[in-house]
């Protein structure tokens, strides 16, 4: 949608950074998909128009990976990439017993699966401090873990798959 494209000062602003506080460029445009199927368009049409791609979430990472380092960049914002599926049994190569899984978009605050697991009287193993606002992409992304780590792993350790986009923008 025409809205999910902004380039005002206050979306420019407030995605110039994230929780590193670095500062280096303000993004040209903020691109806010409302499905994981527009994703691969917006690469592409960023691709076409020779913008840099920085993919984001909450934007709670202390690395900066979120901070736009030229102008001519787009901030893709998948906080609205917010599915959530039913916990599910499943057999997994090389394991004995069938695990517990969840499918989720990319967006979903990691506090919202750790949720569902206790609901269903299961332990999410990923806890980063910032889970009340960090999203599974970010998770993803930086291999987040958190104090549960040291007995279940990080997020790496316990992804059994994902989809995304490439930066050639292409599933």
């Amino acid at each position: 949608r025409r809205d999910n494209i902004q380039f005002d000062g206050l979306a420019r602003v407030s995605h110039a950074t994230d929780a590193s506080d670095w500062r280096v460029e303000f993004p040209f445009v903020v691109v806010t998909p409302d499905s994981e199927k527009e994703v691969r368009r917006v690469v592409e049409v960023c691709i076409e128009l020779g913008l840099t791609i920085i993919p984001r979430g909450g934007g709670t990472g202390y690395t900066g990976s979120a901070v736009p380092l030229e102008a001519d960049s787009a901030v893709i914002n998948i906080e609205r990439l917010e599915k959530i599926g039913p916990i599910v049994m499943r057999t997994i190569p090389g394991v004995e017993a069938p695990v517990s899984t969840i499918a989720v978009e990319s967006g979903v605050v990691t506090f919202r699966v750790s949720e569902a697991a206790s609901a269903e009287g299961l332990t999410f193993a990923v806890d980063p401090t910032s889970q009340s606002a960090s999203t599974i992409g970010g998770n993803i992304a930086m291999n987040a873990g958190g104090k549960k780590a040291v007995r279940w792993g990080t997020t790496l350790d316990n992804l059994i798959s994902w989809r995304m986009v490439t930066p050639q923008a292409e599933w």
